[in-house]
């Protein structure tokens, strides 16, 4: 029997799998370490059940009524568990405030709302972010003098711990 050396083309297959097998696996474990950390630096846990699409729209839509309640009677400590440290705020005028910023304001700025009601509501929901769409419609006063405000929104929704909070608000004239 001869001796014939393997063909060029088997020898790379050869040295490419033993090669590319242990990278491949080295980057998955590699991947999955780095979902894992993500999911625990988020507080959401690998565990969590997962609700229908029903369900998350319901409790989306509680959150907005929350939301909605809390403008009405503005409470520091509610408003800051509605929302998400990260917000970002936006007027329809184009002021843009963080969550401090909006809390305070609410709380105790010259904006006094006596009605406020949302409109034709849409919610989309994505995975852990919902996007919610209405008609914002509202009485108020602003330093005594009376408004009437009728605005288009936009909110961001992002599930964090568990609850929906408001990550976004982007107003716009109509």
């Amino acid at each position: 029997m001869i001796y014939r050396p393997d063909p060029p083309k088997r020898q790379i297959m050869k040295t490419l799998a033993k090669i590319w097998i242990p990278f491949c696996c080295l980057l998955l474990s590699v991947s999955c370490k780095e979902a894992v950390q993500e999911n625990e630096d988020s507080g959401t846990l690998e565990c969590e059940e997962i609700a229908t699409p029903a369900e998350e729209k319901k409790e989306i839509e509680a959150a907005v009524a929350l939301l909605r309640g809390a403008i009405l009677s503005p409470d520091a400590s509610l408003l800051g568990e509605l929302t998400a440290d990260q917000l970002t705020y936006g007027h329809s005028s184009g002021t843009i405030q963080d969550k401090a910023e909006f809390i305070d304001d609410l709380v105790h700025g010259s904006f006094d709302f006596t009605t406020v009601d949302f409109r034709d509501q849409r919610i989309v929901v994505s995975g852990r972010t919902a996007i919610v769409r209405h008609v914002f419609e509202a009485k108020a006063t602003n330093a005594g003098t009376p408004v009437d405000v009728r605005i288009g929104n936009m909110l961001v929704y992002v599930k964090q711990e568990g609850a929906w909070k408001l990550l976004a608000r982007q107003a716009y004239k109509l």
